[in-house]
C-alpha cells in the first residue's frame, strides 16, 4: 500500500490531460513588464545569431563538442524562465564561456555607467600580483599596494587559465559598487577587504581619461612611443617593442639603432601583439632567407605563414635574448617562439600569454528589429576562426612560450621598482646592470597608473 498514493497522483494527472499541465507551466513563468518583455525578445534574438556564427564561423567543426543547436535551445528556455533584463543577459555569455575559449565571448551591449576600482593586475606563474593603484581611490585608502598578491577576487580564486574569465564576470557582465578581495602583502598575512568602486557616468569616464592625459602632458612626457632602446654597454642594446600595431618603418628605426651592436635584448614583456604582417617583417630581420612561422588552419583551408624578406644589410647577425611574460600575446609569442625553435634566440622570463589563434568580431544584427528604431542597443561576439600551428608542429594556446630560462619578478621586486629579469639578461651578455638600475628603464611595467589608448578597455 505505501507505493499507492504516489502511484494514483501519477494516474490523477494523466486523466487531467496535457492541455492543463501546460497550462500550469504558463502560470509558473515569470509575470514580464514591458521593458523585460522586449529584452527578453532581445536576448531571443541575439541566441539566434548566435548559433548562426558559431556554426558558419567557429574553427572546430566539432564545435568542442557542443551541441550548439541543443545548447541555444536550452538557453533560450532558460531566458523564458528569468524576469529581470540583467538575468537574461547573462544567459548568452554563459553560453560561450563553456566552449572555454579566450577568443570566442560575448560583446554585451555598451553600459552607461562604470566602476572604477583603481586596480591593475598581471599573473607572475601562477599567482595574481598588483601592478599599479590609482592614488585617492578606495584601493589606495585601504593600503592596497603594488606588488601584493591578490588570493581572491569576489568568491574567485585567480589562476592563470581562469583569470579572463574572472575579469569578463565581474568586471564587464556584473560590475557593482564593491568588491570583495583577499590580499596578501610580502611575508604577511592574508587580509580580507571590501573595494568601493568610483562609479561614473561615460560623460564623467570621459573626462577623466582627458584629465590623465592632461596630467602627463604638464609633467613634459613624450607621447606614446612604439619602441625604445637603451645600451647596456658598448656591445649590448635592450629594445622594448611594446606593441605590433606600429609601422614597418618603426620596426626599421628599431633595428637599425640594433645592428650598431653585437648582442640585443628584445623586450616583448607586455607586448599583446597586432599586425600579422608587422610580425612577419620583424621575422624577417633576423633570418638570411625565408623560413616558416607557422600555419593558420580554418576550416577551409590551410594557409602557411612565412617571414618577409629584408635587405641583406638590415639582417641582424648578433647574438639575441627575448624577454616574455604572461601579457606577451599572439604576435609577441609567435615572433619569440619562431626565433626559440630557430635556435635564433633565448627566450628569458615567465611563460607568455598562450593567445595566438584568430578571432574576429562580429554584430548581432537581429536584434535591431527587437527594438524600437530610437533605442537600438548594439552587441556582438568575439569568434575563433582560426588555429594557429608553429612551424614545427607545436601549438602555443593555452600553453604559451616556455622560456629558456624561467624568471619570475617578485612582489617586494615590483614594490621597489626593480627588473631584475632585464639585470639577469644583462648578465648573460656579459653586462653589470642592477635590477635596481634596470627598473629605471620602466621596461617590464609602467608603474604610475596613465590610462592610454589601450587602458580604456582594460581599466579594472
Amino acid at each position: 500500500m505505501k507505493n499507492f498514493f504516489p502511484f494514483l497522483l501519477f494516474t490523477l494527472a494523466l486523466s487531467l490531460g496535457f492541455s492543463q499541465v501546460v497550462a500550469q507551466d504558463l502560470a509558473s513563468k515569470p509575470k514580464l513588464t514591458s521593458d523585460a518583455k522586449i529584452a527578453r525578445d532581445y536576448v531571443l534574438r541575439i541566441l539566434d545569431d548566435m548559433e548562426s556564427i558559431l556554426i558558419k564561423n567557429y574553427f572546430d567543426p566539432k564545435y568542442r563538442g557542443i551541441d550548439v543547436k541543443k545548447r541555444i535551445l536550452a538557453a533560450k528556455g532558460r531566458v523564458r524562465s528569468l524576469q529581470y533584463n540583467w538575468e537574461m543577459m547573462r544567459v548568452p555569455a554563459q553560453v560561450l564561456m563553456e566552449f572555454d575559449d579566450s577568443h570566442t565571448f560575448f560583446l554585451p551591449p555598451p553600459r552607461t555607467d562604470h566602476f572604477f576600482y583603481g586596480i591593475s593586475w598581471q599573473i607572475v606563474g601562477n599567482d595574481l600580483y598588483v601592478t599599479r593603484v590609482e592614488p585617492e581611490t578606495d584601493a589606495a585608502r585601504q593600503g592596497i599596494e603594488v606588488g601584493d598578491e591578490i588570493l581572491k577576487i569576489g568568491k574567485f580564486t585567480p589562476t592563470r587559465r581562469d583569470l579572463w574569465k574572472i575579469q569578463f564576470t565581474l568586471l564587464q557582465m556584473a560590475p557593482s559598487e564593491k568588491m570583495e578581495f583577499v590580499v596578501r602583502k610580502p611575508n604577511a598575512e592574508p587580509r580580507n577587504l571590501t573595494v568601493l568602486a568610483k562609479k561614473m557616468t561615460d560623460k564623467e569616464f570621459s573626462k577623466y581619461l582627458k584629465e590623465q592625459r592632461e596630467k602627463r602632458k604638464a609633467r613634459n612626457e613624450k607621447e606614446y612611443e612604439p619602441y625604445k632602446c637603451h645600451e647596456l654597454d658598448p656591445t649590448t642594446v635592450a629594445c622594448k617593442l611594446k606593441s605590433f600595431i606600429v609601422d614597418k618603418n618603426d620596426i626599421d628605426k628599431m633595428m637599425s639603432q640594433a645592428l650598431k651592436y653585437p648582442k640585443l635584448v628584445l623586450d616583448l614583456r607586455g607586448n599583446g601583439g597586432g599586425y600579422v604582417t608587422i610580425e612577419e617583417y620583424l621575422v624577417g630581420h633576423f633570418f638570411e632567407s625565408q623560413i616558416v612561422i607557422g600555419s593558420m588552419i580554418t576550416r577551409e583551408k590551410t594557409e602557411i605563414r612565412k617571414s618577409q624578406t629584408v635587405d641583406a644589410n638590415r639582417i641582424y647577425k648578433g647574438k639575441v635574448i627575448v624577454l616574455v611574460d604572461s601579457r606577451t600575446a599572439s604576435a609577441g609569442e609567435m615572433t619569440a617562439r619562431t626565433l626559440q625553435i630557430n635556435k635564433r634566440a633565448q627566450i628569458y622570463g615567465d611563460n607568455s600569454s598562450g593567445s595566438v589563434m584568430t578571432s574576429i568580431r562580429l554584430p548581432f544584427l537581429g536584434t535591431a528589429s527587437a527594438l524600437n528604431d530610437f533605442n537600438i542597443i548594439k552587441s556582438g561576439m568575439s569568434v575563433t576562426i582560426a588555429d594557429v600551428v608553429m612551424g614545427d608542429g607545436s601549438r602555443l594556446e593555452k600553453i604559451g612560450v616556455v622560456p629558456d630560462v624561467l624568471l619570475q619578478p617578485t612582489g617586494i621586486s615590483m614594490r621597489l621598482k626593480m627588473d631584475a629579469v632585464l639585470s639577469y639578461a644583462a648578465a648573460s651578455f656579459d653586462v653589470k646592470l642592477s635590477p635596481t638600475d634596470a627598473g629605471k628603464f620602466k621596461f617590464f611595467i609602467n608603474y604610475d597608473f596613465e590610462p592610454d589608448s589601450s587602458d580604456e578597455e582594460s581599466l579594472s
